[in-house]
């Protein structure tokens, strides 16, 4: 028996037909667009809740190639009592002339300014602890001396998750104690034998012309970055110490032939 559908009916049901093979081709469609765009589709729902912020550790530096100071005349540049309004600046003198430095950081000075910590290790620098507030170690009990030191040992560590192995007592004054101290926290004692004096006087001519004139191979330099008479001598302090045939180097680089013992106090490089 054969089924006999009227014209009218028979239009209507093409008609559907027709329309549902005509979305099923603009699905398709748009799901091939879609996946063109590199669009990913994501199941309903609320998006899933955000956990704390990672630490955000800073980018490598730029490779150099190794630097054996036996062989080239070295010099370490040391800033003190930053990261602080004047640091930021400070970085990008020293990126123009692809000078290496050490910043040792007052724990207190910090907070807020974390991206500058992170901008120095980013930049190659070595960073070092130089306590929270800056007393004078040496008049201190072994508790508080700790309580400085690792205050600032976790604001660095929070700041950038890289360990730390340098310190420097305030006013280099150190003994037995924060030696004692400085051995159980793994930090070696840097301090200095060029002094700018620039704490003292702000002259950006004298502080450069102090640094350019006192060094020699092998100096630890000291100077503070939170002072803008200090960071303007510096253009003039590179290009001095440049001309004299100096690389500039962080303590570490500096240091790399005598391998850092905790506790102990370095002078500079010889």
């Amino acid at each position: 028996m054969r089924l006999v559908i009227p014209a009218g009916r028979a239009r209507l049901i093409a008609g559907a037909v027709a329309g549902v093979l005509l979305l099923g081709w603009l699905s398709g469609l748009g799901t091939l667009h879609a996946n063109d765009a590199g669009v990913t589709a994501v199941a309903g729902g609320p998006p899933p809740s955000a956990g704390p912020p990672p630490v955000r550790r800073p980018r490598p530096a730029p490779s150099r190639p190794p630097v054996d100071c036996r062989k080239v005349k070295c010099v370490a540049l040391t800033f003190d009592d930053g990261p602080g309004p004047y640091t930021s600046r400070l970085l990008r003198m020293l990126a123009a002339r692809h000078a290496k430095a050490t910043f040792f950081l007052i724990g207190g000075n910090i907070h807020g300014r974390e991206a500058v910590v992170r901008q120095e290790l980013a930049q190659g620098h070595a960073i070092g602890d130089h306590t929270w507030s800056h007393p004078d170690l040496s008049t201190l009990p072994e508790k508080r001396i700790r309580a400085q030191l690792t205050r600032t040992l976790t604001a660095i560590t929070r700041a950038t998750g890289r360990p730390v192995h340098l310190m420097r007592p305030p006013y280099g004054a150190t003994d037995r104690h924060v030696a004692k101290v400085a051995r159980s926290l793994r930090l070696a004692q840097i301090i200095w034998d060029v002094d700018t004096d620039d704490w003292r006087d702000r002259n950006s001519a004298i502080v450069a012309h102090r640094a350019i004139s006192r060094a020699h191979r092998g100096d630890i330099i000291l100077m503070h970055d939170i002072h803008p008479t200090t960071v303007r001598a510096v253009p003039k302090i590179l290009r001095g110490l440049a001309k004299r045939g100096f690389t500039f180097v962080t303590v570490p680089e500096l240091l790399a032939a005598h391998p850092l013992k905790p506790g102990r106090v370095y002078f500079d490089g010889r």
